[in-house]
């Protein structure tokens, strides 16, 4: 029985994305909100604020291919910055060494990266939890290093002047410019991982997650089915990469710190593990936090803050509210919000 009395028997309705009217209707608002926001932060000069957008939706490709490695297969990896760093490089190399279009070094380093990925996951067949994590751990700085010391990607100095997109005539050269097609290939790998926690195989990533023993009695190929989560998220990793390089110009093995993974898995965490939902909230919301915390020490509210401390603030509000999180919402921001909307539709009753 649906909530209000209504039984629910249409069951192509109850397995589509968006169910009703009101959905529909609430997504296209939100859709044309976006649409609307960067012309208004162009007009009131907010260009930081247009940078930020830019940066969370290349983050939020990013998280999604963590969110599939991570919370819907279990699979803890800490290395997915170091996935991000190779994808950047792969477009970065090909596009000013090769002069090849991004949208050729775009799936090539996004397949690239995944046959990464597919290494970096195979000794998850004998270990798993924390000596995983550690595993993937250590590739970051195995990575890092052999990137800086292979010349013919610039060594420790990096790749420069990589050259930006190009859409028929149009040379994609603004923030402006460069919002609406990270928009588009967000809302796109979106649709993908939605679709994907549906499919035969988001099924078995959970199965997996949940006990991997009773899925192996139940013929499922546990082994092939964590390094297909790895690959798929070491994909879109390196997707995001390429589209950091591209978007930036330039990329340096130094932009990349073995934090950067932490906080990934704290934006998972946050947001609600497993859910794509959950990981575009928790990327937002901390990136909020991390832009908050830029435009008021910016603004001389604390004069004598050095960029140094800056930083230092902002990791250990990252740290704080990761903590809080883990003690007091451990399901994150998605389940506390279909806590609100299950009191809602009850309300006034209390049951």
């Amino acid at each position: 029985m649906a909530a209000r009395g209504k039984t629910r028997n249409n069951y192509t309705t109850e397995l589509a994305l968006i169910q009703t009217w009101g959905q529909w209707v609430s997504l296209l608002v939100f859709l044309a909100f976006l649409i609307a926001l960067p012309f208004a932060l162009e007009q009131s000069k907010n260009f930081s604020w247009l940078s930020f957008l830019n940066f969370t939706l290349i983050t939020i490709i990013a998280i999604l291919g963590l969110n599939v490695t991570t919370g819907m297969a279990g699979q803890v990896s800490m290395g997915h910055s170091a996935f991000i760093m190779v994808g950047g490089y792969i477009t970065a190399a090909l596009s000013v060494n090769f002069g090849w279009s991004i949208w050729f070094t775009l799936p090539v380093a996004a397949v690239l990266t995944a046959v990464i990925g597919l290494i970096v996951g195979a000794p998850s067949s004998r270990i798993k939890g924390f000596y995983l994590a550690v595993a993937t751990f250590a590739f970051f700085f195995v990575a890092q290093f052999i990137i800086k010391h292979l010349d013919f990607i610039g060594g420790i100095n990096g790749i420069i002047n990589i050259p930006p997109p190009w859409i028929g005539s149009l040379k994609i050269n603004t923030d402006l410019e460069w919002y609406f097609l990270l928009l588009g290939i967000t809302i796109i790998c979106c649709l993908l991982s939605s679709n994907l926690m549906r499919s035969r195989l988001g099924r078995a990533f959970k199965l997996v997650r949940d006990n991997d023993i009773t899925t192996a009695s139940m013929g499922v190929n546990v082994y092939h089915t964590k390094l297909r989560a790895f690959f798929i998220g070491a994909m879109l990793g390196g997707l995001a990469g390429g589209l950091w390089a591209s978007y930036l110009t330039l990329i340096r093995a130094d932009q990349f710190v073995i934090w950067d993974s932490i906080w990934y898995l704290g934006m998972i965490i946050i947001g609600g593990a497993g859910s794509t939902t959950g990981a575009i909230l928790g990327v937002v919301f901390l990136r909020l936090i991390s832009q908050v915390i830029h435009v008021v020490t910016g603004a001389g509210v604390f004069s004598t803050m050095s960029n140094n401390l800056s930083v230092t603030l902002n990791y250990i509000v990252y740290g704080l509210v990761i903590v809080l999180f883990i003690s007091l919402q451990p399901n994150g921001l998605l389940a506390f919000w279909k806590k609100i909307k299950a009191n809602y539709k009850r309300w006034p009753f209390g049951y």
